[in-house]
């Protein structure tokens, strides 16, 4: 029977936090790792948690938000000169054009290293493949990974990979949708945006342009509450919140969730690894 983990590599949001780096996690099936996001700090996360970036050769994006992204130059060409040869890409419609706009602004680089006698497969090869429609996604994982759109101000995709009996979600960062819902349909582990909670940066209601953003970010995000009522509709044994501003309030996050929701709640944490039961 095939292990199943998960590791939260980035459990940030668009604004820097030395606590929490972009968002990114890691899908684990037995020992093959696949990247989830790929926001700022992405490759040295990896390293930390002792995974070599070059052996990672499948990532996934839900989408093409700076915070989600951000790492992908690093990864892509760092993985590359350590030794990646083969890499290939899942992600929105637009993941191309976004592949290939890297790749024209690091050309010169790319080129040298390429003079020096180092081969272009694994960075000029990369297989880049486009999800234009929901339901299953054809892949060469030992999963079966199925798609939908999420409730964002972008294209957005939340995945959800089967194992064998086990399942994994992952929302992406979504307003609250039944979409999400029958996704994660008895999944083990559902892994979800809750940007929306308690923090230090929104506590001022004198200051309408802060209000405004909040305001904006209620129609495309989630508060712990709102986590832990999809994951109690969707009958899954373990949340994991995700996709947090900076110094939010880690006890209000957890009971907020633990409230609606009776399945074990956690608010994810950079480095944190989490098996599958």
């Amino acid at each position: 029977m095939d292990k199943l983990s998960v590791l939260m590599l980035g459990t940030g949001s668009p604004r820097p936090d030395l606590e929490r780096a972009g968002s990114a996690q890691v899908l684990f099936i037995d020992s093959l790792p696949i990247l989830i996001d790929c926001g700022e700090g992405t490759t040295a996360q990896l390293m930390k948690a002792g995974i070599a970036p070059e052996k990672v050769n499948h990532l996934w994006l839900t989408h093409l938000h700076s915070d989600h992204v951000l790492g992908y130059g690093q990864f892509l060409l760092g993985g590359w000169a350590m030794g990646r040869r083969k890499l290939t890409v899942v992600g929105p419609v637009g993941t191309k054009k976004f592949h290939e706009t890297i790749l024209g602004m690091f050309k010169e680089d790319i080129d040298y290293r390429t003079s020096l006698g180092r081969p272009s497969n694994g960075v000029l090869d990369v297989n880049v493949i486009e999800v234009d429609e929901a339901g299953k996604v054809e892949c060469d994982l030992p999963a079966n990974v199925t798609a939908e759109h999420m409730i964002h101000n972008v294209t957005t995709l939340a995945y959800r990979f089967d194992v064998g009996e086990k399942a994994v979600v992952f929302s992406g960062d979504t307003a609250p949708t039944p979409k999400l819902v029958e996704l994660a349909k008895g999944a083990d582990i559902l892994i979800h945006d809750a940007c929306l909670s308690t923090n230090v940066t929104y506590k001022n209601p004198s200051n309408p342009e802060l209000q405004k953003i909040w305001t904006e970010l209620q129609k495309e995000h989630c508060t712990p509450e709102q986590a832990g009522e999809t994951a109690r509709e969707a009958g899954v044994k373990q949340l994991i919140l995700t996709h947090f501003l900076p110094n939010i309030d880690v006890e209000k996050a957890f009971c907020e969730a633990a409230e609606v929701f009776a399945g074990k709640v956690i608010v994810g944490k950079d480095l944190e690894k989490i098996e599958v039961k």
